[in-house]
């Protein structure tokens, strides 16, 4: 089922985590990233965020502007206003991270993003959960709603980053992952060491023409930023069927893959240019424009763990997705 388009509306991706997990060292890495994107965050608390000064390129009110685009706003009490100060300023950004509170449950933010009041500006995208894999038991005999809080919020989550893993090793980590699946379905569990995660996995997941990206991708298969993740490309002039592709990328996508992003060829819609977005348990297929004289051809980009991704079985996989397969 295609979702509506919304070219031009802006996503937005929840960061969650208990206290300490690395939310904040998350924040760093896209604040101070050569990514390419102009991204707003929005955190609780300026003081915590350490930007090089060389980076600040202004500061006004409650915004910082940095020299590769991103730009800083601080939370104060209504989430919206705060996003309506990003939007509004002159550098406005394509794509808002918001860091919520360690302690707070992600459930109210992800409602008020949701409201169809604002629909028309913004769009909940993602919701990315940071757990500290060597702490992640960590008090929860002496404050029963603990290990409740830190379920609630991977469950709200589409992707867990598990950090810490070099602290925690290889025991700790398989039980920690244990203990999420246990509690949760089908929650994609990237494991990282100071939240070193790509750029690729972290951002860019909307609804939005995402060809740039999947045209450098698609060159070619093999690593990304981030030693523990590769990439898978995948290119057809057969067209697809929306519903098969859909199924697939839903049910049978590995739990390695934890992206995937391309624009797609359908029967269903032979003039027009789809959107496959994929990120953790999140699929949308969403209309673009006309192919016009460009040739309708579909190409998909999946990243993934290191040796998680079997590229022959994922070319298989969609090639079973076309419209007369």
């Amino acid at each position: 089922m295609l979702a509506a388009s919304d070219v031009g509306v802006v996503p937005i991706t929840i960061l969650t985590g208990f206290l300490g997990a690395g939310k904040t060292t998350l924040l760093n890495r896209i604040l101070n990233g050569d990514h390419g994107l102009r991204v707003g965050v929005l955190v609780n608390d300026f003081g915590a965020i350490n930007i090089d000064a060389d980076l600040v390129v202004g500061v006004q009110d409650e915004m910082i502007s940095l020299a590769n685009g991103c730009v800083c706003c601080q939370i104060r009490d209504d989430l919206i206003e705060a996003v309506d100060r990003l939007l509004s300023g002159e550098h406005a950004p394509k794509y808002i991270v918001l860091e919520a509170s360690g302690i707070a449950d992600p459930l109210g933010i992800w409602v008020t993003f949701n409201d169809a009041t604002h629909a028309d500006r913004i769009r909940l995208d993602s919701v990315t959960c940071v757990v500290d894999a060597d702490q992640a038991f960590a008090h929860i005999e002496d404050a029963p709603g603990l290990a409740m809080l830190k379920l609630h919020q991977v469950g709200t989550a589409d992707l867990v980053i598990l950090n810490k893993v070099d602290l925690a090793g290889p025991a700790q980590t398989a039980l920690v992952r244990a203990w999420i699946d246990h509690n949760m379905r089908r929650v994609r569990i990237v494991e990282a060491n100071y939240c070193d995660v790509p750029n690729e996995v972290l951002l860019g997941v909307g609804r939005f023409d995402g060809s740039e990206a999947v045209d450098t991708a698609v060159a070619g298969d093999g690593p990304v930023d981030g030693a523990n993740f590769e990439t898978c490309s995948y290119e057809s002039d057969r067209p697809f069927s929306v519903q098969a592709l859909e199924e697939m990328v839903r049910r049978n996508l590995p739990g390695t893959v934890y992206r995937c992003k391309g624009i797609v060829y359908a029967a269903d819609h032979p003039d027009t240019r789809l959107s496959l977005q994929t990120v953790g348990r999140r699929t949308e297929i969403t209309m673009l424009d006309a192919w016009g004289a460009r040739p309708a051809r579909t190409r998909i980009v999946a990243i993934g763990s290191r040796g998680g991704i079997d590229a022959e079985g994922m070319r298989t996989a969609f090639d079973a997705c076309h419209a007369d397969a």
